[in-house]
């Protein structure tokens, strides 16, 4: 199964020190992907196939257009393991239109459930996100709030399936309370 050979693959991708956060968020991604498939009666081999891949490019350090090299990179892999022609399109659409890059919008179910597991997870885990902003990008307190307060509302508004605001939405309401908005 094409899971066994993509998932191990990005765990160790995921196993630097640096980069183990990003297991955590693929995790979720994954779960929240597979609850909405089960749900929505959607493919759910396809949306596992894209929560494990759909930020292969951040993993490796390349944040701009991660989901369009993303997509072409999981094309790749995805080749590599034989995987059929057919599902590999499908799992490009998913990775490609998981952002919010409004020039590539989710038209597929998968794509759509893709996109709103994405942006549910990080709900999931808010302290990755103030590592990145202090840590990573060494930001002041006043900047990381301004641009932590601007990601979780470009992350709640992208989510659309109702079920998925419900679980966010006490989530959100905490971290709002967190950042003082």
């Amino acid at each position: 199964m094409i899971i066994e050979k993509i998932k191990p693959m990005v765990i160790k991708l995921c196993g630097d020190p640096e980069h183990r956060w990003w297991r955590l968020h693929i995790e979720s991604v994954v779960k929240y992907s597979k609850l909405f498939a089960k749900k929505m009666n959607a493919d759910e081999e396809i949306l596992e196939v894209s929560a494990w891949l759909h930020d292969i490019q951040k993993i490796k350090g390349n944040r701009k257009l991660h989901h369009v090299n993303g997509a072409k990179e999981a094309e790749k892999i995805l080749m590599k393991f034989g995987y059929p022609e057919d599902k590999i399109k499908q799992v490009k659409h998913c990775i490609l239109t998981h952002s919010s890059d409004k020039n590539y919008p989710p038209e597929s179910k998968e794509a759509i459930i893709l996109h709103n597991a994405d942006s549910l997870s990080h709900f999931d885990n808010s302290m990755p996100f103030a590592h990145w902003v202090y840590g990573l990008d060494k930001l002041s307190i006043e900047n990381g709030r301004n641009v932590l307060i601007d990601k979780y509302k470009r992350d709640w508004n992208k989510l659309t399936l109702p079920e998925a605001r419900k679980i966010a939405k006490p989530k959100y309401d905490a971290i709002k309370i967190v950042l003082k908005k």
